[in-house]
């Protein structure tokens, strides 16, 4: 035994972190393995809370094409006829209501659409010229619906929509012809791909846009069924909604809403709800690191009793020896921390790569997972400090 390895406890703190990196060391793979369970319990908490703040940032990504500020109405028949509710009533909304800045009246259905030889059932929305802007839709070629085609036979088509509808060697583009129950209308756009929104009314990338003007020709009747409204920032929107619906009501049709606030406010909830889960699993995890920590300590203290009897015998008190194994303990809790980080920060990057989502590491996460790592440490590594505390040197001396 060195010199070094029983120096006085009054030792300066660098001298006795450099002993406790020194006694892990020489106890070879058991501290590999201890360190490694402290490891995969860190790295596994990290992950997992990444994952879920990552999550929570994709369903609230999912608003930002309409905005947060938005609540939509959905007419279903409940009677004889078609559903939907007269334009005049959504013109006049804003009008109604204070709170509403503007309402656009959609007619939402599915139909099937021709083109050069392909058949596909495909969605259909007639809507103003405006609602393109709103919904954050961008051309891949062409041009959108405007004022001048209000009731043209021209139409848009969604990136999917245009795949299902383009032969071999014969790819759907502006000017081509597309059959829409009994019209054919001409193709003047190809949407690029669109994100599918929680607050869109169908897969835009799967749609067929036509004018709202004489929507008629494809809708079962030229009323909107669907009405999409832009709200003050702040306000009530379940009490708007209610509103709106006591507004629309008729006897055909059975309204209901659909609110982003709400929405969001939910998949807030219950991102929250998966991530306390997540950090639990992770948590066990970690506790079983720590049971590996505890195991090396008490294998060390059982090694290292003439060490201990030697230190105790040169003045080294309970406390001092009680301070110098939590102090091997953090270390090794605060490695495998440190690793932990490292490989959770790394799965999460390739998880949001295979799931398509944009990488973000809460700036919370890190520091708590290499604290929780250093507060298991200590905590397990308690009962052996405590079990070399009590080592009488006489006995330990003399087993030697």
């Amino acid at each position: 035994m060195t010199a070094a390895s029983i120096m006085a406890a009054s030792a300066p703190p660098g001298e006795i972190f450099a002993e406790a990196f020194a006694n892990l060391y020489s106890q070879g793979i058991r501290s590999v393995l201890a360190l490694l369970g402290i490891t995969i319990g860190t790295g596994s908490i990290i992950a997992m809370l990444s994952v879920g703040h990552m999550a929570q940032l994709e369903a609230l990504r999912s608003f930002q094409s309409m905005g947060i500020d938005m609540l939509q109405v959905r007419a279903t028949p409940a009677g004889v006829g078609a559903a939907g509710f007269a334009r005049r009533l959504v013109d006049t909304l804003p009008g109604y209501d204070p709170d509403i800045l503007s309402a656009m009246p959609l007619s939402v259905g599915r139909e099937t659409v021709a083109a050069g030889g392909r058949t596909a059932d495909i969605s259909t929305i007639a809507a103003p010229p405006a609602f393109a802007a709103l919904a954050g839709l961008q051309l891949r070629t062409g041009r959108l619906i405007g004022d001048t085609d209000e009731c043209g036979l021209v139409t848009v088509a969604g990136d999917a929509a245009a795949t299902k509808l383009s032969a071999p060697g014969a790819q759907l583009l502006p000017g081509a012809k597309l059959a829409i129950g009994n019209y054919v209308y001409t193709v003047i756009g190809i949407l690029a791909p669109a994100a599918n929104g929680s607050m869109n009314p169908t897969d835009y990338n799967d749609t067929v846009f036509v004018p709202f003007g004489c929507s008629r020709r494809v809708m079962p009747s030229g009323n909107p069924n669907t009405a999409v409204l832009k709200l003050k920032p702040e306000t009530d929107s379940a009490a708007i909604g209610e509103r709106v619906k006591a507004r629309l009501a008729n006897p055909a049709s059975a309204l209901t809403l659909l609110d982003a606030r709400s929405l969001a406010k939910l998949m807030e909830t219950q991102m929250g709800v998966y991530t306390r889960l997540l950090a639990a699993i992770g948590g066990v995890s970690l506790l079983v690191g720590g049971i590996g920590v505890m195991n090396v300590m008490l294998m060390s203290v059982m090694e290292r009793r003439r060490e201990i009897g030697l230190r105790a015998a040169i003045g080294a008190t309970p406390r001092d020896l009680q301070l110098m194994f939590l102090i091997e303990a953090a270390v090794l809790a605060l490695i495998g921390g440190l690793i932990g980080v490292a490989l959770g920060v790394g799965a999460s990057y390739f998880m949001a790569r295979a799931l398509g989502w944009g990488f973000a590491v809460a700036l919370y996460v890190l520091p708590l997972g290499t604290g929780m790592a250093s507060i298991v440490g200590m905590i397990f590594g308690l009962y052996p400090a405590i079990t070399a505390s009590r080592v009488d040197p006489i006995e330990a001396l003399r087993a030697e």
